[in-house]
């Protein structure tokens, strides 16, 4: 069976469960908590996809590490994963729950390349104008790319525009070149 399928459906029915008993902006921490881990934590993907640790012993791991640190119907997700043997959707569900909680809560992901870094100023008179535009709770991050020489390049819930010197001037060289 295809794998993103099954990993949207266990996103699914969690983020169901959540809203159901209220719990949606809890669970969201936590996922976004494990999606770090996914990422960042060294030695947790080694958990989840070893062949070696069995499942009792899975289950008592994250156990130990995440009581209390996450809501009770997070540890049974996870507990369910490793159950079915499909810890190693974790990262997966992680990422397609986070989607369906910012298409209910109407937010926009915005990334903002510049040559430069912008201060604290800066960025949040950004992500006033971009709420105010989209009438959205807008989530902004910044991303400093020198190659891009001035202007910058905007992605908003991937769509891009790009108005970078980099890119006018491989424009500019387009035309003389034809």
């Amino acid at each position: 069976m295809n794998r993103s399928l099954i990993a949207d459906r266990y996103a699914k029915a969690l983020f169901k469960l959540a809203t159901e008993q209220n719990e949606l902006e809890r669970i969201y921490n936590d996922v976004c908590m494990l999606q770090a881990y996914c990422k960042d934590a060294e030695g947790f993907t080694d958990l989840l996809s070893s062949p070696v640790i069995k499942p009792a012993q899975k289950k008592q791991a994250f156990h130990t590490v995440l009581n209390g640190k996450v809501e009770k119907n997070t540890l049974n997700l996870i507990d369910l994963l490793i159950s079915n043997n499909r810890e190693l959707l974790l990262e997966d569900i992680n990422r397609r729950f986070i989607y369906l909680y910012k298409t209910e809560k109407g937010i926009k992901e915005v990334t903002l390349y510049t040559a430069v870094e912008f201060d604290t100023e800066q960025s949040e008179k950004l992500n006033l104008f971009l709420q105010e535009q989209f009438k959205a709770p807008i989530e902004l991050t910044l991303k400093v790319k020198p190659e891009l020489l001035g202007g910058f390049v905007l992605t908003i819930d991937g769509k891009m525009a790009d108005a970078s010197m980099s890119s006018k001037l491989k424009q500019i060289k387009k035309q003389l070149l034809s």
